[in-house]
């Protein structure tokens, strides 16, 4: 399969990761055959179920009726994505019973993804019973898997198998990959706090830099934003990959520059360092500014800085800039193509439910709702509305009867065209 050059590809995937999810603009993908040996009821009652929390299994349940509603032809590829999606959220909410049922309704090659995902998170949890178990069947679907889907599955795989140890073998798989889904041995080394693997990566670093490998580069930075976080307390090794990495991003796009950033806000926030936080804020802040940003970009933008702002300390000036993005989006609205408006508008629900201003979110949310609408297909329908539930879900809001009522009609309206 021929590959894009590194820059193209790098500036594709990062804005999609960053501010809306984009459907890529690979062929449709067949189903990978015959499903895993098990019930998804057998598997399940083997996982730790997370603290029930009743709306949010109420809105997990309603993304994942949405995303199985997308039709298998020829919308495949699509409905697993979606699907996929609202398994991550499980995970990410400690929902790993949850998940495992979903998983049993993706036709795909993206079960044997998940199952990966569902080892990895089992293994850091604490719950290896059944973590052999979830990689052979993530196995199986990446025999029945072509080309990229398979490596993709692989790797996955190899993040567990560096967790319990097997180095050697994660690291074998990695070689012979593409750069871009590469790291993932390296970020469990720096989830365990390795210092000779810190002293590596770094050393790695500088070759990509030096060969210009911009996939290479990416992921190498992608794992030292954990190690940053890992060895924080270490004010000499965290200074040291802080310039490393400052130095490594300069020819990178700036979209990725501002995230990289971000991320290190993030853990400068995990390790309760406000003030660092704040300056890495107004960098990126800086960054952005002398960028051109159409309106579907700035407006996640400037919510994703109001967030941090908000979170490392500076309410006020949070606020203006969660007030100046919907100022854009208003402005600006009719040049934002249709399917593209939910998705830049629900960062700045999220912004303000951060900031703990209830009212205004769900005041967007329901916006962001009637925004996903514009097209009248029903397969974009289907998936800003997934993606809407799981944003409430993750950010912890209790939609009131009118959007539950809302949601739910447009749940049932869901029908050809696709």
């Amino acid at each position: 399969m021929g590959r894009q050059s590194g820059c193209i590809r790098l500036a594709v995937i990062s804005l999609s990761c960053i501010f809306i999810s984009i459907g890529c603009t690979r062929s449709v993908d067949k189903p990978a055959g015959t499903k895993p040996p098990s019930s998804a009821t057998s598997v399940a009652s083997a996982v730790r179920a997370g603290p029930p929390h009743t709306t949010q299994d109420d809105l997990l349940d309603l993304a994942m009726r949405i995303a199985t509603k997308i039709p298998v032809n020829p919308h495949l590829r699509d409905r697993s994505r979606a699907q996929g999606s609202v398994v991550t959220a499980c995970l990410d909410l400690n929902q790993p019973k949850r998940a495992v049922v979903y998983i049993e309704k993706i036709d795909d090659w993206m079960r044997g993804l998940e199952y990966a995902e569902l080892a990895f998170y089992c293994v850091r949890h604490g719950d290896t019973d059944n973590v052999q178990h979830y990689l052979n069947l993530a196995g199986k679907a990446a025999d029945e898997a072509e080309d990229w889907r398979r490596d993709k599955i692989h790797v996955t795989m190899a993040r567990t198998q560096a967790w319990l140890g097997q180095k050697k073998e994660a690291q074998k798989v990695e070689e012979n990959v593409d750069p871009f889904d590469t790291g993932g041995v390296m970020r469990v080394a720096a989830m365990k706090k390795d210092p000779k693997a810190c002293d590596e990566e770094i050393a790695a670093l500088d070759q990509m830099v030096a060969a210009k490998n911009f996939d290479g580069i990416r992921s190498n930075l992608e794992s030292c934003v954990l190690f940053f976080d890992s060895f924080y307390s270490d004010t000499d090794r965290r200074e040291q990959i802080e310039n490393k990495m400052r130095a490594s991003w300069k020819k990178l796009p700036v979209f990725v520059q501002i995230d990289l950033l971000l991320k290190l806000a993030d853990a400068a926030l995990k390790n309760h360092d406000q003030v660092k936080a704040q300056v890495l804020v107004k960098d990126a802040q800086a960054v952005g500014e002398g960028a051109i940003w159409r309106p579907e970009y700035q407006v996640p933008h400037l919510a994703r800085l109001a967030t941090y702002r908000f979170r490392a300390g500076d309410a006020v000036e949070a606020r203006k800039q969660a007030e100046a993005a919907e100022a854009v989006f208003d402005a600006k609205q009719k040049e934002i193509f249709d399917i593209y408006r939910a998705g830049a508008l629900r960062p700045l629900a999220e912004a303000y439910q951060t900031m703990g201003d209830r009212e205004v979110a769900l005041r967007l949310y329901k916006r962001v709702v009637e925004e996903g609408l514009g097209n009248p297909n029903s397969r974009p329908r289907a998936q800003d509305l997934c993606a809407t539930c799981l944003s409430l879900a993750q950010h912890g809001v209790e939609p009131d009867s009118n959007l539950w009522a809302r949601m739910r009609q447009i749940t049932d309206g869901l029908a050809p065209p696709w």
